[in-house]
């Protein structure tokens, strides 16, 4: 054995490990615990928080925030929902909202990291009148970083419509409603546009590093078409899938 080899099978041993082990890389959210107010989550190596109903992320701890109730979003609301991000169509991530004044100013100065879909859709409901909570930001934390984060958010007031579910080939998702789409890496954030016949509408940011309108044909039967949440009207469709629910059960 040369001394090279030497040292280093020393090294290992004074590290406490047995010859040929390797130690595992720590996670993202390793020893992090949001102040035991949320979960961590982790995207593209980066670790954030997902509070609880009543806190929101102040770096990697979850701290008491003003609550903030979901409300009905009407469908002129869900279309004003398309308006704003369609008017950042084709921007970068730099130019989305760049002239913003008004909170939340503009998209940029939330990202940190160089996946922004989720963070557009936050921005997007946040600038609506719309936002969701137990993120980062003023409020109740408007801003989710993730679109797991996304899915958890809707599914946690009952608004999640999973492609698994059995109300998934009658559900008809609504102008403003929020898509989770999936990738072979991290999944993929969208807003619905709107749907004709089989086909679904989007409006979608982080698209080759823009915001891009897109479509998906055959949207019930699409391999990446994960799930939806109900933003436009949710109390009225979400009572509307407990009653079908109850109907199946009897």
């Amino acid at each position: 054995m040369g001394r090279a080899a030497s040292v280093f099978l020393a090294s290992i041993v004074a590290l406490g490990m047995a010859p040929g082990s390797v130690r595992a890389q720590p996670t993202p959210c390793e020893g992090v615990r949001c102040s035991r107010h949320g979960a961590c989550v982790s995207e593209d190596a980066q670790a954030y928080c997902f509070c609880d109903e009543g806190y929101r992320a102040v770096d990697l701890t979850c701290v008491a925030a003003r609550v903030v109730r979901p409300r009905t979003v009407a469908s002129v609301e869900g279309t004003r929902i398309v308006e704003i991000a369609l008017a950042e169509q084709g921007h970068h991530l730099a130019e989305v909202g760049a002239s913003r004044v008004q909170p939340p100013g503009p998209l940029g100065h939330w990202v940190t990291g160089v996946l922004w879909c989720s963070d557009f859709v936050s921005w997007v409901y946040r600038v609506a009148g719309v936002p969701f909570s137990g993120g980062y930001g003023d409020g109740g934390g408007w801003h989710l970083t993730s679109n797991t984060t996304i899915r958890a958010w809707y599914q946690r007031h009952h608004a999640w419509v999973d492609h698994d579910s059995p109300d998934w080939q009658t559900f008809r998702p609504r102008p403003g409603d929020y898509v989770r789409i999936s990738t072979p890496t991290w999944g993929h954030s969208a807003i619905v546009r709107y749907v004709e016949g089989g086909t679904l509408y989007t409006i979608e940011g982080n698209a080759s590093g823009r915001v891009v309108a897109t479509h998906y044909a055959s949207f019930r039967t699409h391999a990446r078409i994960d799930g939806f949440g109900m933003t436009t009207m949710a109390d009225a469709r979400i009572a509307a899938a407990r009653a079908h629910q109850d109907d199946l059960t009897r």
